[in-house]
C-alpha cells in the first residue's frame, strides 16, 4: 500500500508540473486496482496505478503503470510443461484538449516483458454537433512490436519478428431521449509482419513443426449499442451487438447486455452478461496431413483462431465513501468489487476474472 500511495504522489506531481503553478484547485483522481485472472494453464495477477487529472482549463491528462504477473505451464508460452512466472511492465498516457465543440488527444503507450516490446501511439478526436446532441468520434494509431523466443531452452535457435499494427477507428453517438443514447462504431486494424508464436508448435505430416501464419492480417468490426436509464427505478439497461470479421476468414459475433442498479446515494450494482461464438481461421486445423510449406503453407493450432463458443456472467459493487459516513473528497472516493466468471468451449478451458479497485478523488 505505500508503493501504490507514493506512485500516487509522483501522478500528482507530474499533474503538477504540467498544469503549472498558478493552477491551484484542479481535480484529480488515482485509481489503484488489482486484477485477477485464472484459467486452465494460466493465472495473471496485475496490479495497476491510474491517474487522471486536470490539466489547465480545457485539458487532462491520464496515466497508467501496470505489471502484469503472468504463472504459466503451457508449451505455447515457452515453459515446456513447467510452470514458470514472468513479468510485464506497461506505462501510458493520454492528453486531451477541449476546443469549444471539439476535443483533440494523443496517447502514447510503452510495454516489455522478456520475450515482446510493444510501442504504440494513437491521436483522437471528438466533434460534438446539433446543440451536443449527436457525437462524432475517430481514432487513427500505429503500434510496433518485436517478439522473440527469450524463454525457449538455450539449443534452440533464435528466432526474431516484427510486427507493424495501423488502427482507424470511426464513432458516432446520438442522445435519442432524455434517457437514451444509441451508438455506432467501425474499427479497421491492419497487421503486417510476425503474427505466430514462436514457441507454439502443430502437428503435421507425422511431426511436430512450428507454427507459420500469414504475414498480413486486416480485421474489421462493427458494434451498436443502446443505453437507456429508467429513473422510477433508478437503473440503466446497455445492450451492445458486435460483429468481427478478417481476411483469415474468421467471423465472429457478440451480443452483450448490462444493468447497472442505483441503491440510494452512495452504493452501486451491476451485472453482465456476453455470448461470443465464432468459426475457425481458414488455415487452422488440430493437425495436417503434411509439413511440406507448398502443401500447407500456414499452419496453427492456436485456440482462439479455432472455431467456439463461451459465455461470461458477472457482477459488481461500488460502494461511495458516503456510505460509511466519510466527509469532504473522501465523500466521492469509490470501492469497486468485480467477479466474472468465463465459459470457454475451447482448449483454454474456462476462467474466473476478479478485482478490486479503489479510487481516491483529490484537488491540487
Amino acid at each position: 500500500m505505500r508503493a501504490r500511495v507514493a506512485g500516487g504522489a509522483l501522478l500528482a506531481a507530474l499533474a503538477t508540473a504540467l498544469v503549472g503553478v498558478g493552477s491551484a484547485g484542479a481535480d484529480g483522481e488515482v485509481t489503484a486496482r488489482v486484477m485477477y485472472y485464472k484459467e486452465q494453464a494460466t493465472r495473471v495477477v496485475q496490479p495497476m496505478l491510474d491517474g487522471i487529472f486536470d490539466a489547465g482549463d480545457r485539458g487532462t491528462v491520464d496515466a497508467h503503470f501496470l505489471v502484469d504477473a503472468i504463472t504459466s505451464a503451457s508449451a505455447a508460452t515457452g515453459a515446456s510443461g513447467v510452470a514458470f512466472t514472468e513479468k510485464r511492465y506497461e506505462a501510458g498516457a493520454t492528453y486531451r484538449r477541449q476546443l469549444d465543440h471539439l476535443r483533440l488527444g494523443g496517447t502514447a503507450r510503452y510495454s516489455t516483458e522478456p520475450d515482446y516490446t510493444s510501442v504504440y501511439g494513437a491521436v483522437d478526436g471528438d466533434l460534438e454537433l446539433l446543440d451536443k446532441n449527436f457525437t462524432v468520434s475517430a481514432t487513427l494509431g500505429v503500434g510496433r512490436d518485436t517478439v522473440t523466443n527469450a524463454g525457449a531452452p538455450p539449443m534452440v535457435p533464435r528466432i526474431e519478428g516484427h510486427l507493424t499494427t495501423l488502427l482507424g477507428s470511426l464513432a458516432v453517438s446520438q442522445i435519442l431521449s432524455e434517457h437514451g443514447v444509441l451508438g455506432v462504431s467501425y474499427d479497421l486494424i491492419r497487421l503486417d509482419g510476425y503474427q505466430q508464436n514462436p514457441y507454439r508448435v502443430v502437428a503435421a505430416g507425422g511431426t511436430l513443426i512450428a507454427e507459420r501464419h500469414p504475414d498480413l492480417r486486416t480485421r474489421h468490426a462493427l458494434a451498436a449499442s443502446v443505453k437507456w436509464f429508467f429513473p422510477s427505478i433508478t437503473t440503466t439497461v446497455i445492450g451492445q451487438y458486435r460483429f468481427y470479421t478478417d481476411t483469415w476468414d474468421l467471423h465472429a459475433h457478440t451480443p452483450e447486455v448490462r444493468v447497472i442498479k442505483d441503491v440510494g446515494d452512495w452504493i452501486t450494482l451491476g451485472a453482465r452478461y456476453r455470448y461470443h461464438h465464432q468459426d475457425a481461421a481458414s488455415f487452422f486445423a488440430t493437425i495436417y496431413p503434411s509439413s511440406d510449406p507448398m502443401v500447407a503453407p500456414y499452419v496453427s493450432d492456436d485456440p482462439k483462431l479455432s472455431a467456439f463458443d463461451g459465455h461470461l456472467i458477472g457482477g459488481r459493487v461500488e460502494i461511495a465513501g458516503g456510505a460509511v459516513g466519510a466527509g469532504g473528497r473522501l465523500e466521492q472516493a469509490r470501492l469497486e468489487l468485480v467477479g466474472e466468471y468465463v465459459i470457454q468451449h475451447n482448449h483454454f478451458g474456462n476462467g474466473v476474472v476478479s478485482y478490486v479497485a479503489l479510487v481516491l478523488p483529490f484537488e491540487y
